[in-house]
C-alpha cells in the first residue's frame, strides 16, 4: 500500500490508465471532461463507470463532453444517485481509492487538498473489485434500453410510467425484480404540457415548472446519454415528468426454477416499486424464449412461428398442441389478414407428427403450402337427405306432396339413397343422375309426376351439366382417398360448388369421417374450417340452416365440444363472429383477432378483451392489414402481432 499526497494522484492515475491492457472501472460521483480525456487517452479497452445522479446539479459538474468521451470509447456508465465513493481499478490488480473526484478541483494542483492510496495486494483488491459490482448491481446502466421508470404504482396489474423516449404504444418492457423480472406492455402513451400536468398525475410535484431552465436542459438535450442521465437526476430531486404511460403487467418471470416441471410464469401479486426502471425488450433472447412458452408457463409443445411483435423483429409463436386440444377462433374483416395468419402458421408447421384438413371456400390456399394435398371439387349437387331434394323441387316448380301411394314410393326410394353419411349413401355406388332417373322409375308411366320428374331431371341438368351429375361415385372415392392420406395439408377446394347447402354436406360429411378416424386412433388433426358462419352459423344468420339438417354444423359442433379429447382441433376463420354460432365460438380457446368494423362483430368478440386490454379492443376498427391480436391457451399472454402479407 502507498500514500499518494494530491500531487502525485494525477501522474499515478495517468500511469496506470497508460499501463491497462484489459480493463478499467471507475467509481466517481463527479468527472470532468478535461482531466478525463488526460487520463483516458483515447484508451481502448472495457470501460466501467460509476456517476452521481441525485440532482439536476449533479451534470452542472459531471458536463455532456465526458459522455461524448465515454461513448466513443463503448464504455459502460451506471447512474448512481448515493454514489460518493471514489476509486479506480486497473486490470483487476491495482487500484487507487481516496478522496478526489475525476475533476479539476480533484486532481489539479491548484484544486481541493486530496489524499489517496495505491492498493496492489490481490486479496484487498478483489474485496473493492466486489465492491464495485455491488454498486453497480444497486444502479442503473445507462446504455442498456432503458425507457423509463415506474411513477406510480397502481396495483398488481397496472402501473404508470415515467418514459425518457418515445416508446409506441403495444411495445413490451421489463422491470427487473428480485427473482426475474416482470413483463409489461406500453397500453397508452400521454404527453402532458405545463399546464396539464400538475392536474393529471397527483405523484407528481405542482411545482416543477417554477425551474423552467432545469427542465429545458433535461428534456430538450440531443445527446441521448447525457439526455437520460439528466432525466434520472431531475427526477431524483423533483419527481417530475413529461410522458407519461400506463403500463399493463401481464407476468412475473423467475430466470430460473427449483424443481423439474415448474412453471416460469408466476401470477402478479403486488406492484413493482416506484423508481424501478423500465427496459425496452427489443432485440434480447429473453423475451424471445418467453414467446416460445405457453398461457401456463410451461414451453410450448408444438411452438410454430406466424410472424413478429408488434413494433420488433422478434418471432412470435402459437402452440399447436393447444389448437389440437383446445381450438383457436380466428375473426377479422376481408382482407385483414386472417386467412394469411392461418396460412403462415400451416407453412411453418412441421407435419412428422400431425395432419391439417383445410375446408377452403375461395381457393386462398394456392401453391404456398408444400406437399399440400388438394381435392378440387367440381359444381355439382350433393343432397344428404330427401329434405335437400323435397327443397330442389320447390325451386323447380316440382309440385309434391308426399301424400300418393306414387309420391311415397319415391320418398322412400331417395331416403333410402341419400344418408348423412359417407359409409352408407347411395352416392357412393350411384350418382345423382341415375338416383333421380331411379326415383322416376317409380312413377306411372304417363302419370303426371313422372312428367314433373322429367322436367325437373333435364332442368338440373341444364344448370349443372349431366357430368356434375354423373360424378358422385368418384368423388366419394376421391374423398376417402384424402381422407387416407396422414402427416401433410390435406386441402378440400369448395371454390367451384355454387350451391350452399351442398359446400355444407359435403363439409359435414367429411368433417364426419375425420372425427370417426380421431375416435379410432387419437392421432393429432386439425381441421382449418374457412368462411365458418357458412358451415356453422349462428340461428336466424345467413341462408345456410344452423339446426339438424345441417350436417356440418352438427360435426363442428361435436368437435368443439369432444374433440379435444380426441387430439381433434377446429380453427374457425370468419369475417362475421356475430354470425357464427356463439355456443361454438365459445369453445374456441385461442383467439386471433384482426379488424372488425361492424357494430355486432365487435360485441361478439368483446368477451375476449378484459379491462386491461381495452385499449386493443377499441384500435379494433383502425388495425392495418397484417397486425392482429392472439391471445388465449396457445400463447403466453395476449399478443399484438404483425404478418407478412401476400
Amino acid at each position: 500500500m502507498e500514500i499518494l499526497p494530491k500531487e502525485e494522484i494525477l501522474p499515478r492515475l495517468k500511469k496506470l490508465f497508460s499501463s491497462a491492457k484489459k480493463s478499467i472501472k471507475i467509481s466517481s460521483p463527479w468527472i470532468k471532461a478535461q482531466p478525463f480525456s488526460e487520463l483516458i487517452g483515447g484508451k481502448k479497452v472495457k470501460i466501467e463507470v460509476v456517476i452521481r445522479n441525485s440532482q439536476i446539479q449533479d451534470f452542472l459538474i459531471t458536463d455532456r463532453d465526458v459522455f461524448r468521451i465515454l461513448e466513443e470509447l463503448d464504455a459502460t456508465i451506471y447512474l448512481n444517485p448515493d454514489i460518493h465513493s471514489k476509486f479506480v481499478i486497473v486490470d483487476d490488480r491495482i487500484a487507487v481509492i481516496g478522496s478526489a473526484n475525476l475533476t479539476s478541483s480533484g486532481l489539479y494542483i491548484d484544486g481541493n487538498i486530496e489524499t489517496a492510496v495505491v492498493i496492489d495486494s490481490p486479496e484487498e483488491v478483489k474485496k473493492l473489485i466486489d465492491q464495485f459490482e455491488k454498486i453497480k448491481s444497486s444502479s442503473i446502466n445507462l446504455n442498456l434500453p432503458v425507457a423509463g421508470i415506474i411513477l406510480n404504482a397502481e396495483s398488481a396489474i397496472s402501473a404508470e410510467v415515467l418514459l425518457f423516449e418515445s416508446v409506441p404504444e403495444q411495445t413490451y418492457v421489463k422491470i427487473p425484480d428480485g427473482e426475474g423480472f416482470i413483463l409489461g406492455r406500453v397500453a397508452v402513451v400521454k404527453e402532458i404540457n405545463d399546464s396539464l400536468f400538475s392536474t393529471i398525475f397527483t405523484t407528481v410535484s405542482r411545482s416543477i415548472f417554477s425551474e423552467p431552465q432545469k427542465l429545458e436542459m433535461a428534456i430538450t438535450d440531443r445527446d441521448p446519454f447525457f439526455r437520460k442521465a439528466l432525466l434520472f437526476a431531475y427526477l431524483n430531486e423533483k419527481n417530475a415528468g413529461i410522458r407519461v404511460a400506463r403500463l399493463e403487467i401481464l407476468a412475473r418471470f423467475k430466470d430460473s426454477v427449483e424443481n423439474t416441471g415448474e412453471s416460469i410464469l408466476k401470477t402478479p401479486m403486488e406492484p413493482p416499486g416506484v423508481g424501478s426502471p423500465v427496459f425496452r425488450f427489443e432485440g434480447e433472447d429473453d423475451i424471445q424464449d418467453i414467446l416460445k412458452i405457453n398461457h401456463a408457463g410451461y414451453p410450448m409443445g408444438m411452438p410454430v412461428r406466424f410472424g413478429n411483435l408488434y413494433n420488433t423483429g422478434l418471432n412470435a409463436y402459437i402452440d399447436m398442441e393447444k389448437i389440437y386440444t383446445m381450438h383457436m377462433a380466428v375473426l377479422g374483416t376481408t382482407g385483414s389478414g386472417k386467412t394469411t395468419f392461418v396460412r403462415r402458421i400451416l407453412e411453418n408447421l412441421d407435419y412428422d407428427d400431425i395432419t391439417v384438413y383445410v375446408f377452403d371456400l375461395y381457393g386462398e390456399y394456392g401453391g404456398s403450402l408444400k406437399n399440400a394435398a388438394r381435392l378440387e371439387f367440381p359444381d355439382l349437387l350433393f343432397p344428404v337427405h330427401f329434405d335437400n331434394i323435397k327443397d330442389l323441387f320447390r325451386e323447380y316448380g316440382v309440385v309434391f306432396q308426399d301424400k300418393s301411394s306414387e309420391e311415397k314410393r319415391v320418398s322412400a326410394y331417395l331416403r333410402k339413397n341419400l344418408k348423412p353419411d359417407l359409409q352408407i349413401t347411395g352416392l357412393r355406388e350411384k350418382s345423382l343422375y341415375e338416383i333421380l332417373l331411379g326415383a322416376m322409375e317409380l312413377t306411372d308411366l304417363r302419370g303426371p309426376l313422372r312428367q314433373e320428374l322429367d322436367s325437373f331431371i333435364q332442368m338440373i341438368e341444364m344448370d349443372y351439366t349431366k357430368q356434375a351429375l354423373s360424378v358422385h361415385p368418384e368423388i366419394v372415392e376421391e374423398i376417402f382417398n384424402f381422407l387416407g392420406k396422414e402427416n401433410v395439408p390435406v386441402i378440400f377446394n369448395f371454390s367451384s360448388i355454387e350451391d350452399p347447402v351442398t359446400r355444407v354436406n359435403l363439409a359435414g360429411l367429411i368433417m364426419k369421417e375425420i372425427f370417426k378416424k380421431a375416435k379410432k386412433d387419437r392421432k393429432k388433426r386439425v381441421i382449418v374450417l374457412e368462411e365458418a358462419q357458412n358451415f356453422a352459423p349462428e340461428k336466424g344468420f345467413g341462408d345456410v340452416q344452423s339446426g339438424s339438417s345441417n350436417p356440418a354444423f352438427i360435426i363442428a359442433k361435436k368437435i368443439a365440444t369432444e374433440g379435444r379429447k380426441l387430439n381433434l382441433g377446429l380453427i374457425a376463420i370468419t369475417q362475421r363472429p356475430a354470425n357464427i354460432s356463439k355456443y361454438i365460438l365459445s369453445q374456441l380457446n385461442t383467439q386471433a383477432v384482426f379488424k372488425l368494423i361492424n357494430r355486432n362483430d365487435l360485441e361478439a368478440v368483446s368477451a375476449f378483451f378484459e379491462y386491461s386490454k381495452e385499449d386493443i379492443f377499441e384500435i379494433l376498427p383502425f388495425l392495418k392489414p397484417g397486425t392482429g391480436f392472439v391471445t388465449g391457451l396457445a400463447v403466453p399472454f395476449g399478443i399484438l402481432t404483425g404478418i407478412r402479407l401476400g
